[in-house]
């Protein structure tokens, strides 16, 4: 059994070093972006969170700004894990500056993926997913734009 952490987080220097990646989606007019480096570690990857909305994941309220997402991939079931921390902060994961965790849906790829890939993918009018695939693995959060009770939708 294999045990990772992957750590997305703001403004990370090593992320120009060793090639930046980048994936967005747009929800009505507001842009959330995933930036992340390919892991140069085989447990770990360093990327940061924004978002120009308030988003809801499963529970969990993400109020728009910036900040640091750490997929707690741990045995057969991975958490998201949204963590306020961001920059040189985020280095180290402290799960006290966590706003919530999220039970990750797990599945596997058609083909293992070379590498990490995190992607974000618009799954209706006012929602959409992240997604990490790993090795022999693919898990996925999905978040809507948060609207409070009048968000029909989710």
């Amino acid at each position: 059994m294999r045990k990772c952490v992957f750590i997305v987080t703001a403004a990370i220097a090593a992320a120009v070093a060793y090639g930046q990646q980048q994936t967005s989606t747009t929800i009505e007019g507001q842009t959330i972006t995933v930036k992340y480096a390919p892991p140069a570690a085989k447990n770990r990857i360093a990327a940061s969170f924004h978002t120009d909305a308030d988003l809801a994941f499963k529970g969990v309220s993400v109020p728009k700004g910036d900040y640091t997402v750490y997929v707690l991939a741990d045995g057969s079931q991975w958490q998201l894990a949204l963590n306020k921390a961001t920059g040189a902060k985020a280095a180290t994961y402290d799960p006290k500056l966590d706003l919530g965790r999220v039970p990750m849906t797990m599945g596997k790829p058609a083909s293992p993926a070379a590498g990490c890939k995190i992607t974000l993918a618009k799954t209706a009018a006012l929602a959409a997913k992240l997604e990490v695939a790993w090795n022999d693995a693919v898990a996925s959060a999905p978040f809507h734009l948060d609207r409070g009770a009048s968000d029909s939708e989710w």
